[in-house]
């Protein structure tokens, strides 16, 4: 009888973690770094449109190396910019003349509550000039086309109070998607401002379509540890995600986190109550950068931490 019921306890147990609405998704993941470039390029079913008809060649949406010039611009001063080189998608302002008017579009996502948005962004002031105010505006569309999106948000280059942004100042952006849930729409970015008398360019990096606080961890094989364990990641090291695997000998509440080289906390991969069992974990590094990170796990009985290395 003792039996049956252990069986029956594992079998629930597994059922129970295996639901797949625990998985991580991720839509887009581009940090632009493995396309082959011709000319002004774009990410494959991506698309740029010159709502301004500017025209101007060179000064449109488009993936380009960092240092990279810009027809009309200063080029010493204005060109290109990743945050994670050799690339990032960038456009200066002189897309526009005297109004820059430019919309880029990914490709078509299928959108469930929880997604978000991510991306790191540059703007507004470079070493040696005034420091302009950049309008960057971001919309989702059921077209790759202006007419029918609708408004997330606006990002400028100043802060709260009306300062400009120091130089070179990469930013994290970061939008929640879940009101779209259950929509296929393209995601929009709108370099939009009076390049007459400000604007100067924007810099996207590492974008980020999905869920990413969402998990996948699954029990592997049916016997119950004897232990407790945590084991080294792999592959280590890992682009752009590894697995995790651990034993959990009893119940027990489990935290498993990942932290950076400072000691900050960058995801939490698990939070709660487990059962016995082995397990095993994949995170993924979304738009973090290389680097040495942490991975530690807490429960009540045991404690460990050991270290990986993000390699981009």
């Amino acid at each position: 009888m003792k039996k049956l019921l252990l069986l029956a306890f594992l079998v629930t147990s597994f059922s129970f973690l295996t639901n797949d609405s625990n998985a991580q998704r991720i839509l887009i993941y581009e940090n632009f770094d493995t396309l082959t470039l011709v000319g002004d390029s774009l990410p494959p079913g991506w698309l740029q449109f010159d709502a301004d008809f500017n025209n101007l060649l060179g000064s449109q949406w488009a993936v380009r190396d960092t240092g990279t010039t810009y027809p009309g611009a200063n080029a010493q001063v204005v060109v290109a910019k990743a945050f994670t080189p050799p690339r990032a998608l960038t456009i200066p302002w002189t897309a526009g003349n005297p109004v820059a008017d430019d919309w880029c579009y990914t490709n078509a996502v299928d959108l469930e509550v929880g997604d978000s948005l991510i991306f790191m962004l540059l703007h507004g002031s470079t070493p040696g000039i005034t420091a302009y105010l950049d309008s960057l505006q971001v919309y989702v569309s059921q077209f790759q086309f202006p007419g029918i999106e609708t408004y997330i948000g606006t990002i400028v280059s100043n802060d709260s109070a009306g300062v400009p942004l120091a130089n070179n100042e990469w930013k994290e952006v970061k939008f929640d998607l879940s009101a779209f849930a259950g929509q296929t729409l393209y995601i929009a970015w709108r370099f939009y401002c009076n390049t007459s008398v400000d604007g100067l360019w924007a810099n996207i990096d590492n974008v980020f379509v999905g869920n990413m606080s969402a998990v996948n961890i699954n029990p592997i094989g049916s016997e119950v540890p004897d232990r407790f364990a945590l084991s080294q990641n792999y592959p280590n090291p890992f682009n752009p995600s590894t697995k995790i695997k651990f034993d959990i000998a009893k119940a027990t509440n489990v935290k498993l986190t990942v932290y950076n080289s400072l000691g900050q906390v960058v995801r939490v991969l698990q939070d709660g109550q487990m059962t016995p069992g082995s397990y095993e974990a994949e995170f993924n590094s979304g738009i973090l950068s290389s680097g040495m990170y942490f991975y530690r796990i807490e429960t009540d009985f045991y404690t460990d931490t050991k270290k990986m290395m993000l390699v981009k």
